[in-house]
Order: C-alpha cells, then sequence, then structure tokens
C-alpha cells in the first residue's frame, strides 16, 4: 500500500504530463501534518507557464479521491539548486551541467 506522500507524488507526476517546458527546473512534492506543498522552480517568470501552472493546480486537484489541504510554490531563479529537505519527492529535475 502507498503511503499519503507517494501516492500524492503519483498524481503530481500525472498531472505534469504535458505541463513541463526548457523552463521547468525541479518539481518537488512534500506533506505535513496532512497538508501537501508541491514546489516548482522556473528558471524565470514566463506567462505561458504560469498558465500551466494554474492548469496543473486544477488537474491535480482533479485526481484526488477526496478533499486534501494543498499549496503551490512557484519560484523563478537562475541560482544553483540545491536538493530539497530528506522529507521531499523530487518528482522531476531538469538536466543541468
Amino acid at each position: 500500500m502507498l503511503d499519503f506522500l507517494q501516492k500524492q507524488s503519483l498524481i503530481l507526476m500525472q498531472s505534469l504530463l504535458g505541463v513541463i517546458s526548457n523552463n521547468f527546473r525541479m518539481v518537488s512534492i512534500e506533506t505535513s501534518n496532512s497538508n501537501v506543498t508541491v514546489q516548482i522552480v522556473l528558471e524565470f517568470e514566463n506567462i505561458d507557464d504560469l498558465e500551466e501552472i494554474e492548469d496543473l493546480k486544477s488537474e491535480f486537484e482533479a485526481l484526488q479521491e477526496t478533499a486534501i489541504n494543498y499549496e503551490f510554490v512557484v519560484k523563478a531563479t537562475s541560482e544553483d539548486l540545491p536538493w530539497p529537505n530528506e522529507k521531499s519527492i523530487v518528482v522531476f529535475r531538469r538536466r543541468e551541467f
């Protein structure tokens, strides 16, 4: 049986299909007390990507079996990107040299 975070990461991966562009650097998910936080890191702010993220939120919510508390955090940076804490699952990270 999948635990809550694993299940949410699979739902997020399914929701991300067709959303990720070259501007996406990393997408991760973590939970705390049944609250889900999805963090998306873009290289730069782009109106098309922000609109896709709004659609992603709707898809993520539609795939839930029951109502959950969730938050999407979007930031744009071209600085070095560290891995998130050990309580997070990285569902996408682009290859960077």
